[in-house]
């Protein structure tokens, strides 16, 4: 659509491109991440290609991590220095800490599939065992060891 020549999204146009849903876009403005919307008569909200780039922008930073939270964070930053600089060190230390919980998830999973192997190698040899006791073999209570029976070799 556009307005004085220039091009504006409605908020379905918007949120197909960007698949997310409208209210999606709303609440974005409600708690202040997107905060340049222009109205038109009878209230109907109207996007630029920039609230489209901050919204990619929010997408990406959401897929990097950051809470919402966090993002209100860097836009409060923003706000009060009107510098990058400060917003991209902030960002930054946000990231590295993202970084580190996800080595950190890695490192627990990497022992989860330790202890998962483990364990199917202790369930296998349990059933191979009652596999050759019903074969004619006996554990010996005391070891713990099976042992054939002489007549189960023929």
């Amino acid at each position: 659509m556009k307005i004085d020549g220039s091009k504006y999204f409605k908020i379905g146009e918007l949120a197909n491109q960007l698949d997310i849903s409208p209210r999606t876009i709303r609440y974005y403005e409600e708690i202040g991440l997107l905060n340049s919307v222009k109205r038109i008569e009878g209230g109907k909200r109207v996007y630029t290609d920039r609230d489209l780039q901050r919204l990619k922008f929010i997408q990406r930073l959401k897929h990097l991590g950051l809470t919402l939270s966090e993002m209100h964070e860097l836009e409060d930053i923003y706000q009060i220095h009107r510098t990058n600089r400060k917003v991209l060190s902030r960002l930054l230390e946000l990231l590295d800490g993202n970084a580190l919980k996800i080595d950190e998830r890695v490192n627990s999973l990497l022992k989860l599939k330790t202890d998962i192997l483990s364990y199917e190698e202790k369930i296998r040899q349990k059933l191979n065992l009652e596999e050759d006791t019903q074969k004619g073999g006996e554990i010996d209570k005391r070891s713990g060891d099976y042992q054939r029976s002489p007549d189960t070799y023929r």
